[in-house]
């Protein structure tokens, strides 16, 4: 019998890591079959807990739906990858899967509506959700306003309550509860409750931050619950079609002061309940919001923003700009973020949001002020791109006169390599270019002795410049002479093997012996590496005697380090 579902379209469709794991799953038995019409095949998957998957289709076209949190996040899962191979097995043996379900159904319709009532109640009284659920849905059938919105309350409270820390293994089932009871509001949309459901969603929003609190939330089944919710409060706000300005307040509230960030851009999404009026009454009231924030100070250094403020200018700005935006009005959009022109990437992305709109000369003048504001490493990038915009205005002696004042103050290889850019590196200006750099960074490992830290970088960095411009004495001399990290050693003697293989060998020989000096598996590997680039320069320089003497060396010093005895007696050179 031909196979369900094509392995290797779910292969495809997963990628091997998942469908590995989902192989294992149906391995080890982990998937119950409940029943396959040919069209949906149904499953119940052992994971973290007990998880429902269908799948529609067959052979190379099919989808799936699982309540895992993993399908919700990516899609396609391992379960949905059990269930399908589960069901291939049984087709390759000839069999088919029992349609269990099928089989309850016809025996649930023998029993009368009694006999079925009675079961039904019989489990209600040992699942407290189901009992709610039937509860709400009986105060809706009696027609009472008042019952119904009693009873969703009182069932809210009782999902959200979790009566002590709720573990990371059954913080899914708690998800489950909540997204139920949701389930069940959305029914009520249709029986004419749409306003009850807004309050309750509204419930949902101010009880769920508290109730997160003592729920291991790693799958992240709050934001699960806040976007059924907030789904849900649009299908109850299209049913009810409340106020337009009123539904604009409520809005603007909930995506300002909303934990979990589901109502961001909401003045769109709802855009066609608003109206014109509504939309005029939440631009005015986040302008409003946006006005009474105090004003930023500015200095060098950058602008100094209470926390709070930052935070609420936050949430402020997609609104207006948002609105901005709709209005094709540039000029305000770019004053939206000059007020938040705190630190230097803010700069950065004023400047990049200037020359999306055609406005080189902001676009410069931005990133001039804030070069000057900030003078350290942040204001590196607002640095290069006045450079770079200089030198395709063909003006490159400004562009360096930019970039040297930052590479004075605080160089780095990114300044050096945006200054060397166009250059010829046989050219007489790079070579002066070069010969300043290195005076600088000597007269500032002078001045840096005794800081080692700072020292260490500007040594590595005055070694890496050497190298590019291929001053290898000189990169070594500067090596020997200020120190410099394992890592620049290790550069320097790569780039040197073909120039300077002496100088190299020496390095290497230093670098294997700190790596056999870790004592872990990590620094044998590296040790053994480096002995085996040193194995051609050997020979090459005539000395292959000698390398294997140094190996032997190696051996019998560390003899007692076993794993990087055999790791080394595995290479192939020895």
């Amino acid at each position: 019998m031909a196979q369900r579902f094509d392995v290797a379209a779910l292969r495809d469709l997963v990628g091997d890591a998942v469908f590995r794991r989902g192989e294992d799953y149906a391995r080890a038995g982990k998937v119950e079959l409940l029943s396959d019409d040919g069209a949906c095949l149904r499953a119940r998957i052992a994971g973290t807990e007990v998880y429902r998957a269908k799948l529609r289709g067959a052979g190379g076209r099919f989808t799936g739906e699982c309540s895992c949190p993993a399908f919700i996040d990516h899609g396609f899962c391992k379960h949905l990858v059990a269930a399908a191979l589960a069901a291939n097995a049984v087709a390759e043996g000839g069999a088919a899967v029992p349609d269990r379900i099928g089989a309850i159904r016809t025996y649930l319709r023998g029993l009368g509506a009694e006999r079925l009532a009675e079961m039904l109640l019989d489990l209600a009284e040992r699942d407290p959700a189901l009992l709610d659920r039937l509860h709400l849905a009986a105060s809706a059938a009696s027609g009472d306003p008042d019952e119904v919105a009693e009873r969703c309350r009182t069932a809210l409270k009782r999902a959200l309550r979790t009566g002590r820390f709720v573990e990371y293994g059954e913080a899914g089932a708690w998800t489950q509860g909540v997204l139920d009871l949701l389930d069940q509001l959305e029914d009520q949309i249709g029986c004419g409750q749409a306003k009850l459901v807004l309050e309750v969603v509204d419930d949902v929003f101010k009880g769920l931050p508290r109730a997160l609190e003592n729920v291991d939330d790693s799958d992240g089944g709050g934001s699960e619950i806040a976007e059924r919710a907030t789904d849900l409060h649009l299908a109850a706000c299209e049913a009810a079609r409340p106020d337009p300005v009123a539904l604009a307040h409520e809005l603007f509230r909930l995506e300002t002061s909303e934990d979990f960030g589901t109502f961001a851009g909401a003045s769109e999404r709802y855009a066609h309940l608003l109206g014109a009026a509504g939309l005029e009454e939440y631009r005015r009231l986040a302008q409003a919001a946006w006005d009474r924030l105090p004003q930023a100070q500015q200095g060098r250094g950058g602008t100094v923003m209470p926390q709070e403020d930052g935070l609420a200018r936050y949430r402020l700005f997609p609104i207006l700009d948002c609105f901005a935006d709709q209005a094709g009005d540039v000029d305000r959009r770019i004053a939206l973020r000059e007020a938040q022109l705190e630190h230097a990437h803010d700069y950065l992305r004023l400047v990049e949001f200037c020359l999306q709109q055609g406005r080189e000369a902001e676009a410069v003048r931005r990133a001039e002020e804030g070069a000057w504001l900030f003078d350290d490493l942040s204001g590196e990038p607002l640095l290069l791109f006045l450079a770079e915009r200089h030198r395709t205005a063909g003006q490159a002696a400004k562009a360096e006169a930019v970039l040297w004042p930052g590479f004075e103050r605080r160089p780095s290889m990114r300044l050096y390599e945006a200054m060397v850019k166009g250059k010829k590196a046989s050219s007489a200006a790079r070579a002066a270019l070069a010969d300043r750099a290195v005076a600088l960074l000597e007269e500032k490992l002078g001045k840096a002795e005794r800081d080692r830290w700072r020292g260490g970088d500007l040594a590595g960095l005055l070694v890496e410049i050497l190298l590019r411009e291929r001053r290898l004495p000189a990169a070594w001399a500067a090596a020997r002479r200020h120190g410099c990290s394992d890592g620049i050693w290790r550069v320097l003697a790569e780039a040197s093997e073909s120039d300077m293989p002496g100088e190299a060998l020496t390095a290497y020989e230093r670098l294997v012996e700190q790596q056999v000096g870790l004592t872990n598996k990590h620094g044998y590997t590296q040790a053994c590496h480096l002995v085996a680039r040193m194995a051609p320069l050997r020979v090459a320089r005539g000395e292959a005697v000698l390398h294997r003497t140094y190996i032997a060396s190696l051996l019998a010093r560390h003899r007692a380090k076993r794993n990087f005895v055999a790791m080394l007696r595995g290479m192939a050179s020895v």
